[in-house]
């Protein structure tokens, strides 16, 4: 213990004291005969305590914002944050403190109490205030997102949300700050927050338990395939507890993403960012990760199954296996603008002639020039068909989409055809939604370090309440940034202006008058004469 003599009794009898024991502020109360020490600063914004009012049974309150405090051990009875308490003693006429810190086995208990409380209140400024204590007791910062992980897995009824996937991109930004402690509060807490807002007042949707029945890759794409969900969780549950980790699985989740073209590409990108946020955080958070991971493969959408994408099964069948070629003699065109068949044809004909690297290149390309030239007008737009309800989002994902097919393709080369056709898809369907007279001159990228360098300040206070929409932002950029080492000169260019274009543009975030005028018109058919 570490006792400090901090006033005499005599001093304490009018009013409290603060008594600085750097870098700590304590406020020192005596009601009564009985002593009591709190840290002086108020959770919430700082407003000393010292000049707060006490209630006959110790309740201190902050008189700033109203926070309340019991005074025995810093407990906030009305408010958020909890405060440090301090035993105190009296000896010879003066009023004693220990302020000896506790063990770190504590310190990290309360700390995560608190980050649990703010996250099942989404309260953003408290998963702040937490996650700085983390850092100033020398705690491991990212561990808040590993808990946020634990916390919010089991309230997800239809799998992993695009939280998963920005989490892995917040702590990679976060790394790229490695000395600046500011920009890596702002990252773990954009992940912490938008995992909460995702499971925000939802309930418990419980995982199957291990079965039994040891993973296997085939058993299991083929659990994904019917739509098996208890199966496959049992499966990938009872991987875990065999031992497997991540590597064990991973190619088999990468086949069951590919499997149809899934949900706007949502699901190759979430198997490619589990990846990176096991790496990030180690096996630990396996379980929470893969659990999700494997209900979102089991509910996702099978886009190659509606009508606007009935040619892609035979296209698929059709295309010749990609190859590592260096006998190409011409360069291949960019298929600009082109309809889903066209594109699917195109592929076809570049595969059995050019190397698999420029005919992602191109499809790449493609897909960052259609980005370039989206039309706004439908994002803004209030009085068109469902079938046009089109925004920045649909375009981001093709560039999001092509980045985990690189990463994913590069590990697993058989299966390039499903990902390829699958970019083809991405660039049909969004060419109806594009103004080819749009000018791509004003979006240029001279210098794209500077560049990049204002997209991650813009990224560190992008003032966007909504995380999906944040998200998108930094998944996009992340992407775009990823590509450049690998991209052609003409690919690069697209994709800078691309994004360039996107990060400037407004983005509307709700759509009242849309969604009220077709719902209008959904509803009406019911009760038209």
């Amino acid at each position: 213990m570490t006792w400090i003599k901090a006033a005499s009794i005599e001093e304490l009898e009018d009013k409290p004291i603060v008594f600085n024991h750097p870098p700590r502020q304590i406020a020192l109360f005596k009601t009564g005969d009985i002593l009591y020490a709190i840290d002086n600063r108020c959770p919430h914004e700082g407003y000393p305590l010292a000049v707060g009012d006490v209630s006959s049974d110790c309740v201190l309150t902050c008189n700033w914002h109203n926070w309340k405090f019991r005074l025995e051990d810093g407990e906030c009875v009305l408010g958020g944050d909890h405060v440090r308490s301090y035993p105190t003693r009296q000896e010879d006429g003066h009023a004693w403190i220990d302020v000896t810190e506790p063990p770190p086995e504590e310190t990290l208990r309360r700390i995560f109490r608190g980050l649990e409380t703010a996250f099942e209140k989404r309260d953003f400024g408290r998963i702040c205030r937490e996650i700085t204590r983390l850092h100033y007791h020398d705690l491991d910062t990212k561990e808040a997102v590993g808990q946020a992980l634990r916390w919010s897995h089991d309230h997800l009824e239809f799998g992993t949300t695009h939280a998963f996937a920005a989490a892995s991109d917040w702590l990679a930004l976060a790394d790229r700050f490695s000395d600046e402690f500011e920009p890596r509060v702002v990252c773990t807490a954009e992940a912490v927050d938008h995992l909460a807002w995702d499971s925000l007042r939802r309930p418990v949707y419980r995982y199957a338990e291990a079965s039994g029945e040891r993973f296997e890759p085939t058993s299991f794409g083929a659990l994904i395939e019917v739509e098996q969900k208890e199966l496959a969780e049992a499966m990938v549950s009872q991987g875990l507890a065999d031992g497997n980790h991540w590597n064990d699985m991973e190619e088999a989740f990468t086949e069951a993403a590919l499997a149809h073209y899934n949900d706007f590409g949502h699901s190759l990108i979430y198997v490619a960012k589990a990846g990176q946020l096991i790496d990030a955080l180690g096996p630990q958070v396996e379980a929470p990760v893969l659990l999700p991971l494997t209900r979102h493969l089991i509910y996702t959408t099978r886009e190659d199954l509606i009508p606007e994408f009935k040619g892609y099964r035979p296209a698929l069948e059709r295309l010749p296996e990609p190859e590592a070629r260096s006998d190409s003699t011409r360069r291949l065109d960019v298929p600009f603008p082109a309809t889903t068949r066209k594109a699917l044809e195109w592929l076809a004909e570049s595969l059995a002639t050019h190397d698999v690297g420029d005919v992602y290149d191109r499809l790449l390309e493609a897909n960052a020039r259609n980005m370039l030239h989206f039309d706004t007008s439908y994002g803004t737009a209030h009085d068109r068909p469902v079938s046009q309800n089109i925004s920045w989002l649909d375009f981001t994902h093709a560039i999001t989409f092509s980045n985990a097919v690189r990463v994913m393709c590069t590990k697993y080369p058989r299966l390039w055809r499903p990902a390829l056709a699958q970019m083809a898809c991405f660039l049909g369907r969004n060419f109806r939604f594009i103004d080819k007279q749009i000018s791509s001159d004003g979006w240029r990228v001279e210098q794209p370090a500077d560049f990049f360098n204002e997209v991650h300040q813009t990224l560190l206070d992008h003032g966007l309440r909504d995380p999906i929409f944040s998200s998108h932002l930094l998944k996009t950029s992340t992407a775009v940034e990823g590509e450049l080492k690998f991209a052609s000169d003409s690919c690069r260019d697209a994709l800078l202006m691309s994004l360039n274009r996107f990060l400037h543009s407004p983005i509307k975030t709700k759509h009242v008058r849309r969604l009220a005028r077709q719902a209008i018109a959904l509803v009406a058919r019911d009760f038209a004469p």
